[in-house]
């Protein structure tokens, strides 16, 4: 069974909280997810300004995707299989 984690991340720059939720995720389910990230203090984790500092940025929901191929951008070679 796979794992399901989500990630939450932060760009001052774009002025954007991101949130990866794991491939197959339904609709019905984001409001569970974000009430977990949300109500347990975990984007209070993000280094950001306040809530009222960052009231106006944007927040981008994405699903992760299914197929990818990871890169080592370095030694320009394909990880994994």
């Amino acid at each position: 069974m796979a794992e399901r984690i989500a990630e939450i991340g932060y760009s001052k720059d774009l002025n954007r909280i991101e949130v990866t939720v794991p491939h197959g995720t339904k609709s019905a389910d984001l409001s569970k997810v974000l009430g977990v990230l949300f109500s347990k203090d975990i984007i209070a984790r993000l280094p950001r300004g306040c809530q009222s500092c960052t009231s106006g940025d944007h927040l981008i929901v994405r699903e992760r995707l299914e197929e990818v191929i990871r890169v080592d951008l370095d030694k320009k070679t394909v990880i994994g299989p």
